[in-house]
């Protein structure tokens, strides 16, 4: 049996599903400034990123757009949260977004400087994707699955309720990106 010195608090688990990412993040983004490969490989592929960012800036638009849309018109006080929770999903969303595709950025960059795969052989959908389409995704990027669902998974979901043509473009759009950013990317 394991003692209370062993085990997380929930306090400590949250603060580490929080807080890990964003130390994650500082640590990616100094990757990038020292790394030259890594560096190298996001610029000679800016007309890849480009669309890619302006996906991501659409979609955190609409996360950040899904409280208000959802409270105003509700009672005063339920508007204003949704005005101050708005530019809080803003920054958490987009910060979200960012994070994973720049970690998944940056295992292409690492597989396209090692010159091979930093995986062993994908999954089914990854395979069939290689195989059919020529676009290999390569390893899954970290995703921090808390802040995802806090600011991309639930604002989308609630979306969908008032919205879902929206939402559903959006998600569509956000699975075929890597693909397209994979295939092009050759």
């Amino acid at each position: 049996m394991a003692s209370r010195g062993d085990e997380d608090s929930p306090q400590q688990w949250i603060g580490r599903q929080l807080l890990g990412p964003l130390d994650d993040a500082m640590q990616l983004a100094r990757r990038y400034r020292e790394v030259d490969a890594f560096r190298e490989y996001v610029g000679a592929r800016l007309h890849l990123m480009v669309p890619a960012g302006l996906l991501m800036l659409v979609t955190a638009l609409a996360c950040a757009a899904t409280p208000i849309t959802l409270l105003v018109g509700a009672k005063p006080a339920a508007a204003l949260a949704g005005l101050l929770l708005a530019p809080l999903v803003l920054l958490g969303s987009a910060f979200v977004l960012v994070y994973v595709f720049f970690s998944w950025i940056e295992e292409r960059s690492l597989a396209r400087s090692l010159g091979h795969r930093t995986t062993p052989v994908p999954g089914r959908i990854a395979h069939w994707l290689r195989r059919k389409l020529g676009a290999d995704l390569g390893k899954a990027p970290r995703v921090p699955w808390l802040l995802a669902a806090l600011f991309v998974v639930v604002p989308l979901a609630l979306l969908a309720r008032v919205a879902p043509g929206i939402a559903a473009l959006l998600a569509v759009l956000l699975i075929l990106a890597p693909i397209l950013y994979a295939r092009l990317d050759r």
